[in-house]
């Protein structure tokens, strides 16, 4: 099968920009996202909120009379606060574990459950509405639908009603669930880009793609059928990742914070302008999926102490994902297509020469430089090994289920038929949520980036029958228009 021309477009693209409503509520959602920063910076000062993490506990004016502080004294006998890495483990900006109520579990767990089921709704019935449609240039558009003002309301309510929940009861859902499924979630998220985005551009250097027919490539290359269903149904993972994350942290006026809403706000914003043009920029997406770069560096320098110069998590996290970066997400730029292969290498040789120079001075506990090396491959290494997992096993699950070689069934489903499989697909999202408390529950005594690994296999795996059973929920489409057809990245 070959792509269509590179120089493929849709055929209204040549209108201005101010004549695209998909980029008008783009620019409004920016600006709402900032304004939103402003708010929980302005909202958090004026009640003297200085809480910058656990390590600046009892220098803050209000802190100590806020939290606990961070448990560096074990409590043996205090849920979370001792045992293996208990100070990673334990989330700092909550209340006091007697200061919980059922009222402020409810309100959090309502505000969660409403904002997640809302936003699923609205990517369902929009998805089952365009499945009938095989064109893509029917399907995508530059004006918004229903679906997509409706998406966009719901975001921007939920927004605000997060900001006023913190200032009255203040919690998250981080009081119940583990901190590990925060970051397994997100995790999650961008393992499922390294899947969507490798068609276009592979997994190493921006190979094997679909623009590379080389013998080699052409035998590598991982079969497309698992890689297509997870481009058809990421949406429900990822609008579960967000929300999820959403609602795990109160919107506390720290950096660390207010980066992550950006973020999670970006995701959302992402997700509402589905089936519009500027959901297929790649720019756009390619900073959603580098963002992580900065914020992930600069949370864990905020909450990573002073200890070891001041290098506890960032380097890992920082150049972990800088890593990925470099020798994949970077190549979903067009443009290292048509320059010799060899320049692909030189980010790459960059990075690694910073990397290299940073680790001669970061120490480890006894002093010593460059032995910490190794941890830089930690991250790259979950991304590739989940990415390949999950795709083997959604391999398998499609064998298994006879009716994932086509797109869509013969017949169309009946509503109970189609309600069922919902259910289970929600079910198992569920099911992400209740692991993620029993860790928090029983307190389990794991180091921290091992229960993340352990959550990002349960969601990754998990998604995967998911994908399955929304399989069986979509109808059949009208017409088919050359289906075999693969097209490349979508022009802005």
């Amino acid at each position: 099968m070959k792509p269509l021309d590179e120089d493929h477009k849709f055929k209204d693209d040549e209108r201005q920009w101010y004549d695209r409503h998909d980029i008008i509520a783009w620019v409004c959602g920016v600006v709402f996202l900032a304004g939103l920063v402003g708010a929980i910076y302005g909202a958090g000062a004026a009640v003297g909120w200085d809480a910058k993490s656990g390590y600046t506990h009892n220098e803050s004016a209000t802190s100590q009379e806020r939290f606990w502080p961070e448990p560096f004294v074990p409590e043996p006998n205090v849920v979370g606060r001792h045992g293996v890495g208990a100070t990673a483990r334990w989330y700092y900006w909550k209340l006091p574990p007697p200061e919980v109520t059922r009222y402020t579990r409810l309100f959090m767990w309502m505000c969660y459950v409403c904002h997640q089921m809302l936003v699923w709704a609205v990517l369902l019935a929009t998805q089952i509405q365009k499945s009938q449609i095989m064109s893509r240039q029917e399907k995508y558009s530059n004006k918004l639908s229903r679906f997509n003002y409706m998406s966009l309301v719901i975001n921007a309510f939920f927004h605000l009603l997060h900001l006023l929940q913190t200032h009255t009861t203040y919690d998250a859902l981080a009081q119940d669930v583990t901190i590990a499924s925060s970051q397994g979630s997100v995790i999650m998220l961008l393992v499922l880009v390294v899947l969507i985005e490798y068609r276009d551009r592979g997994l190493f250097f921006g190979w094997p793609s679909i623009y590379d027919n080389g013998p080699k490539s052409k035998k590598l290359r991982l079969n497309q059928g698992p890689i297509n269903m997870i481009r058809k149904y990421h949406g429900y993972g990822f609008a579960w990742a967000a929300v999820y994350t959403f609602w795990y942290h109160p919107m506390e006026n720290t950096l660390g914070h207010v980066m992550g809403f950006a973020y999670t706000g970006a995701i959302m914003l992402q997700g509402s302008l589905l089936y519009t043009k500027f959901h297929l920029n790649r720019y756009w997406r390619l900073l959603l999926e580098c963002w992580v770069i900065i914020h992930g560096g600069l949370v864990a320098y905020q909450t990573g102490g002073p200890d070891l110069k001041g290098t506890t998590l960032w380097p890992m996290f920082a150049f972990g994902f800088a890593f990925v970066f470099c020798i994949t997400q970077l190549f979903s730029l067009e443009f290292w297509r048509k320059i010799h292969f060899a320049f692909r290498f030189i980010p790459f040789l960059i990075f690694l020469a910073v990397t290299l120079y940073c680790y001669s001075w970061i120490p480890d506990k006894q002093g010593r430089t460059w032995i910490r090396l190794q941890e830089v491959i930690r991250i790259p290494a979950t991304y590739y090994l989940f990415a390949l997992a999950g795709w083997f096993v959604l391999y398998c699950l499609m064998k298994c289920d006879k009716t994932s070689d086509a797109d869509h069934k013969e017949q169309p489903n009946s509503r109970l038929r189609q309600g069922i499989y919902v259910s289970a697909s929600f079910l198992v999202f569920a099911l992400f949520v209740l692991v993620s408390y029993l860790f928090q529950y029983y307190d389990v005594q794991l180091d921290l980036i091992l229960i993340m690994i352990i959550l990002v296999a349960v969601f990754t795996f998990g998604f995967c029958f998911i994908t399955i059973f929304l399989n069986q929920v979509m109808p059949k489409p009208v017409k088919k228009t050359q289906s075999a057809t693969i097209l490349p990245n979508e022009k802005f």
